[in-house]
């Protein structure tokens, strides 16, 4: 019923003359019947503000957008500084430029105020819709203002429907302004403001129909909306890539003159150039101003299906194997009866492949000093990356660091894969004769040469493979691998490992017959600190000494020792493979004369 209701009266509005502005804003609620019919400029504001700004009087130049309470989804919201002016939702560029097909068609919306009670006063005289152009200014009074909830609106984009030039009480433009406005649009703004006082108004489901559509990305497959085209990130050779989508969408009412492409951020001038993949149909003409400058001209008759077929023959290459790292811009332009239709663009991302360099072995000497392992892996490889295990600088040290495998990881940009190279490190062993040592008398240490030398010498010259010590004293090697030269020395001492053995007789004869005249304790090894004291049977200390070959005659004092039994004891350090220790001993001898 409705739909029945909506055509007859879209119908008869188109013969209304001067009074068309009147029955489109009557029939505001059919503005759906269109939504499917005609291509356009769309905001639904569902994700974001899609670049509405505020102009006039807003608190805020940048429309906030609200996720919920749109009609139905977001909308975008401005609020009133109320500092004397009127303020207006002001459409992005999307809006602008050549909208020529839009003659005769229509501009639909969606608003709401916040307050429309008497507590504010009424802002009549001022412009609902102002659209500017070409040096010229259009302005539009709607026949009745939003209110606290969703208002639809719609109007039409001719002369006879009630725009006026500059003011509300200007002329009329005439069908060669009109359209000279729409081929040039700056700027379109919607007015959200209409009482005094602080407000905030709210904008939604904004249309701008127009009979042309070019997309490059009908489903935005790339991720690039606004009727643009991203391509695959380029990772390596060959660099060639298309500048539409399979998908892209071509339509007007009128036919089109001709599409020119240009390529834009060139980085690598003389390398870089947009080609044709096969012949063109045949009502198309190909024109090459330069590499990158491509315009494709209708012969007589072409269809629109005809240049969007010669836009996915267009390919964007670069002919050399290591391109500049960047985005690239193809613009396309494409013309018709009234000029330039506007602009749609390609992105494309080239990235050379990630090069991590040779993977190499690495053998170093304890004593090398840090050493930069990006050296090692060539000219290839790209600097900036990582390594893991984690490795400040890139530099090994082989006093702080482990050997072993050391991965040189390069990340790429965009979707491009990494690379890596690996480095084995590995370390020569130090030579090692082992620690200083003490070894018991009558045993032999047997110094052997590392299998890793190829070249050595004893420091008693010898060259012999092993060498065998059995006297005390320092002994050094001196001998080189292929990589690394070698010195290290072992000091080598010997000590008496058995009980050192001593023999105190007991007993002498001091008589002077030259036999058995003194007594003293006899050793067979070298000893130290020694003491010894002899008592008699009283305990009087009779004898004493401190030296080991110290003996004792028989007298105590000036004068000679009865004969009888005395008793001696005596103290001494030896020396022994666990160090020093001290001895202590006690007997009897017989003094007999």
């Amino acid at each position: 019923m409705l739909f029945e209701l909506c055509l007859p009266l879209a119908l008869f509005c188109i013969d209304m003359g001067n009074h068309t502005r009147i029955l489109y804003a009557l029939i505001a609620g059919c503005s759906w019947l269109y939504d499917n019919d005609l291509s356009a400029q769309k905001s639904a504001f569902d994700a974001d503000n899609e670049g509405w700004s505020a102009t006039g009087d807003p608190a805020n130049t940048i429309a906030t957008w609200t996720p919920t309470g749109g009609n139905p989804g977001g909308h975008i919201r401005v609020v009133d500084a109320a500092t004397g002016n009127l303020w207006y939702f002001s459409a992005p560029p999307r809006f602008r430029g050549n909208k020529c097909g839009a003659y005769g068609r229509s501009l639909r919306w969606e608003q709401f105020c916040s307050d429309t009670t008497q507590a504010h006063s009424p802002i009549g005289g001022r412009p609902d819709v102002v659209l500017v152009g070409g040096g010229l200014t259009l302005v539009y009074d709607l026949p009745y203002n939003p209110t606290t909830s969703w208002t639809a609106f719609e109007v039409l984009l001719r002369e006879d429907a009630g725009w006026r030039i500059n003011n509300l009480n200007g002329p009329a433009p005439t069908p060669d302004e009109f359209r000279a406005v729409l081929r040039n649009i700056s700027s379109l703004r919607i007015r959200g403001e209409y009482r005094t006082g602080p407000d905030f108004g709210g904008l939604d489901n904004v249309h701008l129909e127009d009979s042309f559509r070019f997309d490059l990305d009908a489903d935005n497959s790339s991720g690039i909306s606004d009727d643009g085209f991203r391509a695959d990130t380029l990772c390596g050779a060959p660099y060639l890539s298309p500048v539409a989508d399979a998908d892209l969408v071509l339509e007007a009412d009128s036919s089109l003159d001709s599409i020119v492409l240009r390529l834009l951020l060139v980085k690598d001038a003389g390398q870089e150039h947009l080609t044709l993949t096969s012949p063109l149909p045949t009502e198309l003409t190909l024109y090459v101003r330069d590499m990158g400058w491509l315009s494709i001209g209708n012969a007589g008759g072409a269809s629109h299906d005809a240049f969007a077929q010669a836009l996915r023959q267009i390919y964007y290459a670069h002919d050399s194997p290591s391109p500049t790292s960047g985005e690239r811009l193809v613009a396309v332009y494409p013309y018709g009866d009234c000029g330039a239709l506007g602009v749609r663009y390609t992105y494309l991302y080239l990235t050379p492949p990630a090069r991590a360099g040779l993977s190499t072995d690495v053998i170093l000497c304890p004593d090398a000093g840090p050493i930069d392992l990006f050296e090692k892996l060539g000219a290839s490889a790209t600097a900036g990356g990582r390594w893991w295990p984690d490795l400040p600088g890139g530099r090994f040290d082989p006093a702080q660091h482990a050997p072993g495998l050391y991965y040189y990881i390069v990340s790429s940009s965009r979707a491009c894969p990494a690379d890596t190279a690996a480095v084995a490190v590995a370390v020569e062993p130090a030579l090692d004769l082992g620690a200083d040592t003490v070894l018991c008398r009558q045993e032999t240490l047997q110094l052997e040469v590392p299998p890793s030398l190829i070249r050595w010498q004893w420091s008693n010259g010898s060259r012999s493979p092993v060498l065998a010590i059995d006297a005390p004293g320092v002994f050094a090697l001196e001998g080189s691998t292929v990589y690394c030269s070698f010195v290290d020395s072992i000091r080598v001492a010997f000590v008496e490992c058995q009980p050192c053995p001593f023999y105190a007789p007991n007993a002498f004869s001091p008589n002077d017959d030259g036999v058995n005249d003194t007594w003293q304790i006899s050793f067979a090894c070298p000893i130290h600190r020694f003491q010894l004291q002899l008592f008699d049977r009283w305990g009087n200390l009779v004898f004493s000494s401190n030296d080991p070959k110290g003996a004792w005659n028989g007298e105590w004092g000036d004068m000679r020792a009865s004969c009888g039994v005395y008793t001696w004891r005596a103290e001494w350090v030896v020396e022994t493979p666990l160090g020093q220790e001290r001895v202590r001993a006690a007997g009897d001898v017989l003094l007999m004369r």
